[in-house]
């Protein structure tokens, strides 16, 4: 899917994770929680609609390098970029988006980050209305991540001052709690003596008992259903899944018929569908530097344009980053996100800032 940005083709541009000093990172990785709301509380996307039909949509490369401009420009936004370079992030996010399980992706970051055209209105939709100040000196010396509950039951990760990321609970009628330093969200009134501690289904939601409570993930605001299902290890399983006629077993793999996908989540067939965002289906036996999750992306057919990403050393170029994605140079201009300039971090590389 294309931005509405105006980019070109040929200048061009991915849970679960804010963007502080990006030499440092927690002791323990942030993700965010599986079935999070958007901005405003869980509207209909093109992406929640396919899945309720067992579709992925992927992002289209132009999408994901926007997303990762801001998420490295942004100082100030709860958003932790999937790697602290600007080509891995894309190409990270990429991977993690045009897969099967993108079904259970942030709704955040496909509703916030792949649609945000500014660092203040990226910053707005991840917040979630949460207080911009409410982690502000808080866990200023942990190795760790800390959660806490604010007034309107938002769970809120912090990590030395800064906010990591926000679950609004209230949006699926939740409760927000606390336990070993982990917000988490959970349904009002005590679960029974004899409920089992693994998650089972309970309608369109997860839930499992734990200090009393029913933490409780709805499915339904990714627009799935809870399904139990046998995993690859024969052993009954639980998790969000279409609410689709077909099943399958669970796998790593998938199969192409054209330039779509068919793969396995949680018991439920879905299927990604490359070739709307420009990319073809991947052979999952024979990936290669253009794979990212069950697609591939388009090879490059300019030889001027040609490279080795593994060789290629990202730069500034003007207010432009340049970079090297599926063997073709590519660049990203930052007046696109508002910036006015690119910088160079010494092992991190470009990124754009005011």
């Amino acid at each position: 899917m294309k931005r509405a940005l105006g980019f070109s083709a040929c200048t061009g541009i991915a849970a679960s994770l804010i963007s502080v000093a990006l030499t440092s990172t927690p002791a323990t990785p942030v993700v965010a929680a599986p079935a999070d709301a958007g901005a405003d509380g869980g509207a209909t996307s093109i992406y929640l609609t396919k899945a309720g039909a067992g579709q992925v949509l992927p992002p289209s490369i132009d999408d994901a390098e926007a997303f990762c401009a801001m998420a490295l420009a942004c100082r100030d936004v709860p958003v932790f970029p999937p790697a602290p370079d600007f080509a891995g992030c894309v190409k990270s996010l990429m991977e993690q988006l045009s897969g099967p399980g993108a079904l259970n992706a942030s709704v955040t970051i496909r509703e916030c980050g792949l649609s945000s055209t500014s660092c203040k209105n990226l910053r707005t939709c991840m917040l979630k209305g949460a207080d911009p100040k409410i982690c502000d000196n808080f866990a200023m010396t942990s190795d760790s991540p800390i959660g806490k509950c604010d007034v309107d039951a938002r769970a809120v990760t912090c990590w030395r001052g800064k906010v990591l990321g926000v679950r609004n609970c209230g949006v699926a009628d939740e409760l927000c709690v606390v336990k070993n330093g982990k917000a988490d969200c959970a349904l009002a009134g005590a679960c029974p003596a004899n409920a089992k501690d693994d998650w089972t289904c309970a309608g369109s939601r997860m839930v499992k008992c734990q200090d009393s409570k029913f933490l409780s993930v709805d499915c339904k605001v990714l627009n799935l259903s809870c399904n139990s299902f046998t995993d690859g290890n024969g052993k009954t399983a639980v998790g969000c899944a279409p609410p689709t006629p077909g099943t399958c077993k669970s796998t790593n793999s998938w199969t192409c018929s054209g330039k779509v996908a068919t793969g396995c989540v949680n018991g439920k067939e879905v299927k990604v569908d490359c070739g709307e965002s420009g990319m073809t289906c991947g052979d999952p036996k024979n990936p290669t530097d253009r794979s990212v999750g069950a697609c591939e992306l388009p090879a490059n057919t300019d030889p001027k344009l040609q490279c080795d990403p593994k060789k290629f050393d990202a730069k500034c170029e003007g207010a432009n980053m340049v970079y090297c994605a599926a063997g073709q140079i590519r660049k990203y201009p930052c007046k696109s996100i508002g910036a006015t300039k690119c910088v160079s971090d010494k092992g991190t590389g470009p990124r754009c800032t005011a």
